[in-house]
Formats: C-alpha cells, structure tokens, sequence
C-alpha cells in the first residue's frame, strides 16, 4: 500500500514537472516508474537480501514494514536524483524563471 501511494505521488510529480518544462508527460511518467522500481528493486535484493540472510524471507511484521519502508524511501531518492539531474536539464525553463 504504501509503495502504491508513492509510485502515484511519484508519477504526478514526473507529470507535473514534464508540464513545466515543456516534455513529453507521459514518456516522463513511464522513465520516472521504472527509475523508482529500478532504485526499489536494487535496495531491496542488492542491499537488503545479503545483509538480512534467511530473514529476508521469514521476517516480522515490524521487519518487513522497515524493509518496505526503505525500499520506498530508496525508490523516491532514485526518481529525485534522476528528475534533478536528467529531467529539469532537458527541458526548456519556464518563463517566469528568466527574469
């Protein structure tokens, strides 16, 4: 659930700065997704499987929800980072920030 919350959140955010920045919306969308799947995915089982062994399968509650948790929060990072330094550098600033 909470992953779904932030894929949406992240999504309007792509979509929204895409409209800013005069960009094609929906391949922003699309390239901001699978940039946060693609920091979820590596945290997950690049960084959380090896440190948590067996624990990675067999957890608790309050495990898997800090490994949820931090998946999301690595997700976002990715998606900022790349919207930061990829997105806002293609497209055309807006007019009101050329004065």
């Amino acid at each position: 659930m909470i992953g779904a919350i932030a894929i949406l959140l992240t999504a309007f955010w792509f979509y929204k700065t895409a409209e800013k920045y005069s960009l094609p919306a929906l391949q922003w969308v699309f390239g901001g997704v699978i940039v946060y799947y693609a920091g979820f995915l590596c945290w997950m089982y690049l960084v959380l499987r090896p440190m948590l062994g067996g624990r990675f399968k067999e957890h608790s509650f309050l495990l898997g929800m800090t490994m949820d948790i931090t998946a999301v929060l690595a997700g976002v990072a990715l998606a900022a980072l790349f919207r930061n330094k990829v997105m806002t550098k293609r497209g055309q600033k807006p007019f009101e920030s050329s004065f």
